[in-house]
């Protein structure tokens, strides 16, 4: 069985893309524990989940490079930020082609590969920041479908608030000085930035503050309901017009059934 314990040798010595994910998640005390050798990292060999992700990444890296045709190398080594050498990353893959990389996950059933480039943001801008690319390429298999793989484009807005917060950590493994206070604040802006990131060429916005937005939007929720209602009255009033029926009318609406059989409402001539 692949085991992680070759990998976790000196993790101690630095941040690594992980990690990244794990101080913008708040779990500072018990990483920091890790960094100073208090405590052990978890035990991974027996969660079949991390297992599993494992034993496809190399089949999922080259179903990407035969359906895509580029020629990935193996980048294994450690990659260290040229300013920051506590923050380093480990690559799973680097396309010749456009002189980046790729990083590639195993998810459930459930999840797009935008939603899961969205949640492994910290640790994709990490690796952004490490290798100084502008982009990188992020791809999932979600249960047993095909991958699915988007480009990710730089945030330097986030990256800048992710060193930040890397870099308070840092101090406190440095200083052996345990955090007592974790700065949901700077977590909060980071999170906020994550939807503006570019993936796959798109992102989210936020529509605060546009009158013509807010003006539609009052518009469409004080009427849906009433929508709703019309769309179910449509579909019960055609149920009851009799199947041999050519047209029914009555109370101000008439049903006509045209030359295909499908049955067309509309209000009666007054």
């Amino acid at each position: 069985m692949q085991t992680n314990s070759i990998v976790l040798l000196d993790r101690h010595l630095g941040l690594g893309a992980s990690d990244a994910k794990r101080i913008v998640d708040g779990d500072w005390h018990k990483l920091y524990m890790e960094k100073t050798q208090q405590a052990d990292p978890e035990d991974l060999s027996y969660v079949f989940r991390v297992q599993l992700g494992s034993y496809t990444e190399p089949f999922h890296l080259l179903w990407l490079s035969q359906m895509h045709d580029f020629v990935l190398d193996d980048r294994s080594e450690r990659i260290y930020h040229p300013q920051h050498e506590f923050m380093f990353c480990h690559l799973d893959g680097w396309r010749q082609d456009e002189d980046t990389f790729i990083e590639v996950k195993h998810s459930n059933s459930r999840a797009t590969a935008r939603d899961k480039a969205l949640y492994y943001m910290p640790q994709l801008q990490h690796q952004l920041a490490c290798t100084g690319k502008s982009y990188c390429y992020f791809s999932v298999i979600a249960g047993n479908d095909e991958p699915e793989m988007l480009r990710v484009d730089r945030n330097q807005d986030l990256i800048d608030e992710l060193i930040k917060q890397e870099t308070a950590f840092w101090w406190h493994v440095e200083n052996k000085i345990a955090p007592d206070i974790i700065p949901t604040g700077k977590q909060a802006e980071i999170m906020r930035l994550v939807p503006k990131t570019l993936v796959g060429g798109l992102q989210s916005y936020d529509m605060l503050g546009n009158n013509e937005w807010a003006d539609a939007a009052t518009d469409y929720l004080q009427h849906a309901n009433a929508a709703a209602a019309y769309e179910g009255a449509k579909d019960k009033l055609k149920t009851l017009v009799p199947a041999d029926a050519s047209d029914a009318k009555g109370y101000g609406i008439i049903i006509k059934r045209d030359k295909r059989g499908s049955l067309r409402i509309t209000k009666e001539d007054v």
